[in-house]
């Protein structure tokens, strides 16, 4: 039983991502899956639960939810009873400060069924009054009930243990990438072409929900230098809104620059990789990342790539290798990164081979695996 705040389509962040590919490979593998998660856009909380099929025979329950007032913690009254009426080997929830996991602690005590726990971040503002009372009163709880709990990285782990977490519970499962999605890109013209780019134009690509926490501010910022050392070129911010598109916007215009900047919405399958194609450089500017999926989409792309040292690039990118690591928020650095590896093709070219075979590694049949091996262990001491 897989418990996720959310489970495309449609796709919002990377932690539903992260699930859709796990069942994706649990399945291959001959395990019998079924997903929970939310509704949050049907606030009628007691309106029929909406069950689809994904994959052949996985079912999916969306459950109808609402935030409470004030919060950006949903609620679904229907969900615990549900979980009760079923039977699951083991409970994977994902995520925490989401009603889902706590939903799945509440039920792995009640019928003794083994819980895994996947921290995909740390929550921002840890020591504000309002998240250290959910971590006395819920979040410490589910924690603790978890028989394992998997990070994303070891930096998130870290940030775990510091609040009390035992060391001997984490075990770090970084996130994974569908290899074969990235063997045959099409043609870049495609993607330009759509979008009335011209050929000659160099491309930025960056993707994630538009809100602060992502860091497009910095690179829309780093725009006006960029454009007068290399020329042409165009910023894609692809993502869905999510309360920081308006502000973008305005940015672009007081700094003169928004016929450069194109605003593209959710992306998401063959559109994506077409992005990708037709990408010169993918950046990744986030004040906070726990474990961004489009590091690894950019290595398995095989461009270069510019992110903020936050999370998983601490660990995966060798600065000047596969990548260029900034420092959170400083535009300067940004600037001057990006109009380094648009200005040296060598550089690039060498950066995009390595990116490649450091992507292997995390193809989701290996990952997979390794989740798969946790879950036996759980159910082994169990038994």
């Amino acid at each position: 039983m897989q418990l996720t705040p959310e489970f495309p389509p449609p796709l919002v962040g990377g932690g539903g991502y992260h699930v859709y590919n796990l069942v994706r490979e649990l399945i291959r593998k001959g395990i019998d899956v079924e997903v929970f998660t939310l509704n949050i856009r049907n606030t009628v909380l007691f309106k029929k639960t909406r069950i689809e099929t994904h994959f052949g025979k996985v079912k999916v329950f969306r459950i109808p939810a609402s935030y409470i007032p004030k919060t950006i913690y949903p609620i679904a009254p229907k969900l615990i009873p549900l979980l009760m009426k079923r039977n699951p080997d083991i409970i994977h929830a994902h995520g925490y400060q989401f009603f889902t996991s706590d939903a799945a602690s509440i039920v792995s005590r009640k019928k003794k069924i083994p819980l895994v726990l996947t921290l995909h971040g740390f929550p921002r503002g840890f020591n504000k009054l309002t998240h250290k009372a959910y971590f006395n009163l819920i979040g410490k709880k589910t924690l603790g009930t978890a028989q394992k709990i998997i990070s994303v990285s070891s930096i998130v782990a870290q940030e775990f243990k510091e609040i009390g977490i035992s060391k001997e519970k984490i075990v770090i499962v970084p996130n994974g990438i569908n290899i074969n999605e990235f063997k045959n890109m099409p043609q870049e013209k495609q993607f330009k072409e759509r979008l009335n780019i011209k050929q000659d134009e160099k491309i930025i690509l960056t993707i994630g929900r538009l809100e602060k926490i992502k860091g497009f501010q910095y690179l829309i910022k780093a725009l006006p230098s960029i454009l007068k050392e290399v020329g042409p070129t165009k910023l894609i911010i692809a993502g869905p809104e999510f309360n920081y598109g308006t502000q973008l916007k305005k940015l672009a215009e007081e700094a003169d620059v928004k016929d450069h900047v194109i605003f593209y919405g959710p992306i998401n399958g063959k559109e994506k990789i077409e992005a990708f194609t037709a990408a010169d450089i993918i950046a990744i500017p986030s004040l906070y990342e726990g474990f961004s999926i489009l590091l690894l989409e950019a290595m398995a792309a095989g461009k270069p790539l510019v992110a903020t040292k936050t999370g998983a690039a601490l660990e995966i990118i060798q600065d000047g290798k596969n990548g260029f690591l900034t420092k959170p928020g400083d535009t300067n650095d940004l600037s001057e990164k990006i109009i380094n590896l648009l200005n040296d093709h060598q550089l690039s070219s060498s950066m995009s081979q390595f990116s490649r075979n450091t992507a292997k590694i995390f193809d989701w049949t290996i990952i997979a695996k390794q989740i798969l091996a946790i879950y036996d262990q759980c159910l082994k001491t169990v038994t």
